[in-house]
């Protein structure tokens, strides 16, 4: 453990040349942080981590919902193995020879082909809900600097 510490605190990736880590030890002339203060940043991080998520569920939801904003989705596309192996596989926005080929195959029209994928591609964006609940905190926190 102690090598692994010591190549990663290396000062010539660290610091500048002719810079040591004694050269910036704390005196009575002046402070300078520490290399042991960035044992802090993680912690910190998982704890604004979850402070957004306890916000969201338990604060933004139940606001949101007493909004009235909607929690589902768009319509879902009715489930179709053809289609949907070309939408996974191949492509989301598929051409007319191709709608040509897939109306003759599942003989449907080309039209109701189109109106599947568009259902299909607007099935994989979040609802209005999960957008509210995701920009919430930062509603919250740079609305009373404004």
């Amino acid at each position: 453990m102690a090598g692994i510490l010591a190549w990663f605190w290396n000062e010539r990736f660290w610091l500048p040349h002719n810079v040591t880590w004694a050269d910036l030890k704390s005196t009575s002339e002046g402070s300078f942080p520490q290399a042991q203060d960035l044992y802090l940043a993680l912690p910190l991080a998982l704890c604004i981590v979850l402070a957004r998520l306890v916000f969201q569920r338990f604060i933004a939801r139940p606001c949101a919902l007493s909004l009235k904003i909607q929690a589902n989705g768009p319509q879902r596309a009715q489930p179709n193995a053809i289609l949907e192996k070309v939408f996974t596989a191949i492509t989301k926005h598929p051409d007319e020879k191709r709608l040509e080929g897939l109306s003759k195959q599942l003989d449907w029209d080309v039209h109701t082909i189109q109106r599947w994928f568009r259902q299909r591609r607007n099935h994989e964006k979040p609802s209005v809900l999960t957008k509210f609940c995701g920009s919430s905190p930062f509603i919250f926190i740079y609305s009373p600097t404004v």
